[in-house]
């Protein structure tokens, strides 16, 4: 499910779109009738989720300008990416395959402590049937943002 706070700042903008990254992902990786995602593509984006680890950016960056093109046809000219780029690779990623097709604006970032999101996602994995939503994954998850995401937040 995608991000409150991204739902709530698209509502009072309407012409921004919110896309999840995340969600385009477990939704592909599901989707028995895509065109984009081979059986190979959806178990390869299944394993990297479960292991908290980030899926190869030729998948995410196609995924993320598939939803923002269908996006564009509704007559949305804004988008607010949730939970991208990941990581170095992510950024390049998006700089080859969308290059100038769009400005990047700007980044936000929430802060949280370790404990309170830990807690937020065992809450969410009581209704969300994410594969990633237990203790297990959701710690691989956090060293993956420490060696990964930071870096580039920062």
């Amino acid at each position: 499910m995608a991000s409150p706070r991204g739902a709530n700042i698209c509502a009072h903008f309407p012409h921004w779109s919110h896309i999840s990254a995340g969600d385009c992902l477990r939704a592909e990786r599901s989707d028995p009738n895509s065109k984009d995602c081979a059986l190979l593509d959806g178990e390869l984006i299944n394993s990297f989720i479960k292991e908290g680890k980030i899926v190869p950016v030729e998948i995410t960056v196609r995924l993320l300008e598939k939803a923002m093109r269908r996006d564009m046809a509704l007559g949305k000219t804004d988008f607010l990416i949730d939970g991208f780029p990941r990581n170095l690779d992510n950024v390049t990623g998006w700089e080859q395959v969308i290059g100038d097709g769009a400005d990047v604006l700007g980044v936000l970032f929430f802060e949280a402590t370790e404990t309170e999101m830990e807690k937020r996602l065992l809450e969410r994995s009581s209704t969300s049937g994410r594969v990633d939503d237990n203790l297990e994954s959701i710690r691989k998850r956090f060293r993956t943002y420490e060696q990964e995401t930071k870096p580039i937040v920062e």
